[in-house]
């Protein structure tokens, strides 16, 4: 530790050294730390400096305390807060041209039924998979990991997918002449997949929260189903609810 820290308060030098340490690669993703105990003992600091560094740490997203166990390395950089904040198509299409997908795979293929909820009957029917990471184009920091359902009937815009600054759904449109009536939005928290934890580069022991996008022309047809896997730890939603004309309740 250097002169420096000594203006600062103790559990945040520990909390400081121990961060250098995961991102040194001294704890891996999955090692637990020191005990508490161990701790004290190495940095000669009381058990309250020792709980309030592991507080920081969890805070930033590196690690993980579980009751009986300890503390378990999560993550090996700290985590960059997305604040995502939306009312409108305008502004969901404002939120992906502010971000960049960058795309890990395309194939047309079954979805089947683990995707029926969002598809129904044509879940059995062929669909243009698209997966990759959207980024923070400011920082360049992953967002979400996401898995992107196109329409069969409009899987030619495969080759631009690659190049595309914007949403997908509006080269759909203006490609192909529909336009995007309605979209429903679901966003539940649940274990994140290992094909999201590994593309985001977290623990499989993380828990994500699930964004899906159900994106419907004026005929009701699905055009599109977007499944985005968010950082538990790093996401906030934020939504704003305007009292209807002659309304008396909020939908």
């Amino acid at each position: 530790m250097s002169a420096k820290d000594n203006d600062k308060p103790r559990y945040l030098v520990l909390s400081e050294e121990l961060q250098r340490r995961i991102e040194g690669g001294d704890y891996q993703i999955g090692d637990l730390l020191p005990t508490e105990i161990e701790l004290c003992d190495e940095f000669d600091v009381s058990r309250y400096t020792v709980r309030e560094a592991l507080r920081k740490l969890t805070e930033n997203g590196l690690v993980q305390r579980r009751q009986g166990s300890g503390s378990q390395v999560i993550a090996t950089r700290r985590s960059a807060a997305y604040v995502h904040s939306m009312h409108s198509l305008s502004q969901l299409f404002q939120y992906a041209s502010d971000t960049r997908f960058h795309i890990h795979s395309t194939q047309v293929a079954v979805p089947g039924r683990n995707f029926a909820a969002y598809l129904g009957d044509t879940a059995e029917k062929p669909w243009l998979v698209v997966e990759g990471v959207r980024q923070d184009t400011r920082n360049n920091t992953p967002i979400c990991f996401s898995i992107v359902l196109v329409n069969n009937r409009f899987a030619d815009i495969e080759p631009d997918l690659h190049h595309l600054n914007g949403a997908v759904y509006a080269l759909i449109e203006q490609r192909y002449g529909v336009e995007i009536a309605d979209v429903e939005q679901e966003i539940r928290a649940e274990p994140i997949p290992r094909a999201a934890a590994n593309a985001l580069g977290v623990s499989v022991r993380l828990w994500a929260v699930r964004v899906v996008r159900r994106y419907i022309d004026s005929k009701g047809d699905t055009i599109q189903v977007s499944i985005n896997y968010h950082r538990g730890d790093d996401f906030s939603y934020t939504m704003h609810l305007k009292r209807e004309q002659g309304r008396t309740t909020f939908q």
